[in-house]
């Protein structure tokens, strides 16, 4: 065992600890980025620990993926194309060597297995320049690589909603969704909304003046009001009807354009 571990090392992977790599083509937004790392941390940190708790029962056995798993502490995860690498600080030279070899891949081939996602050691350059408190990570890791045909057809299923040819599926908030993405991919503009307090399918935009502006201009059929709660911010409330009439009138405009 190491003398001394650094405080962090001692804690659970958490989806902090996940480095997301992907190409800009990934179409996936912030949150589903953020709720996949939480879901990677949490399957591999429960898969880490069962397999090194297996490892130490039969330590009589298999005495190397015991050695290997107490002289390894599991930094973070490289979410990359081919599955996760994993961020290892290593104790010593012999449990690193350990690692890039056969016990390393029975011991990643089994997280793989407990974690049900591809778990790989990282293609680590730092073997054989030291002897102790080794990090092993990814240092170049492989983006996901663009798919031309998943970016079109993304593009046309955002299209049919925009256009109304599809419904977003989000139930009574459908109108004011298919607003959102009209104005998001139509005009540039995002902006806040709020539900809550309003009959099913009406919505409250929060809108910087400039914002404002470009919507009065193309004639959003909603009085503006000053939101005084929420600094200098121009409100219209849309009702299911009006914010399916005013995303026709925003689906109109083929690109991001400013008055």
């Amino acid at each position: 065992m190491l003398d001394a571990v650094p405080p962090h090392l001692l804690t659970p992977l958490t989806g902090d600890a996940v480095r997301w790599h992907h190409h800009p083509h990934d179409h996936r937004d912030a949150d589903a980025i953020e709720a996949t790392c939480n879901v990677l941390a949490e399957l591999v940190e429960t898969a880490w620990q069962t397999v090194k708790s297996r490892a130490a029962d039969n330590h009589a056995t298999d005495p190397a993926l015991h050695r290997l798993m107490v002289n390894l502490h599991l930094e973070g995860l490289d979410a990359t194309a081919d599955g996760c690498a994993l961020s290892l600080y290593v104790a010593g030279r012999g449990s690193h060597d350990l690692l890039h070899a056969r016990t390393g891949a029975r011991m990643t081939a089994a997280l793989s297995q407990q974690a049900r996602t591809p778990v790989r050691v990282a293609d680590c350059s730092s073997r054989l320049r030291w002897t102790r408190g080794i990090r092993c990570y990814e240092h170049s890791p492989t983006p996901v690589p663009p798919d031309p045909e998943a970016a079109r057809a993304h593009q046309r299923r955002l299209d049919d909603v925009i256009e109304g040819r599809r419904a977003p599926e989000h139930g009574p908030q459908a109108a004011s969704q298919r607003l959102l993405l009209a104005l998001r991919h139509r005009l540039g503009v995002t902006p806040g909304a709020q539900w809550a307090g309003h009959p099913a399918g009406t919505v409250t935009l929060l809108c910087l003046p400039d914002d404002a502006r470009h919507l009065l201009a193309l004639g959003i059929p909603a009085r503006p009001r000053l939101a005084g709660d929420v600094g200098a911010t121009v409100a219209f409330t849309l009702s299911k009807q009006e914010c399916d009439a005013f995303a026709d009138t925003v689906a109109a405009v083929k690109q991001h354009t400013r008055p």
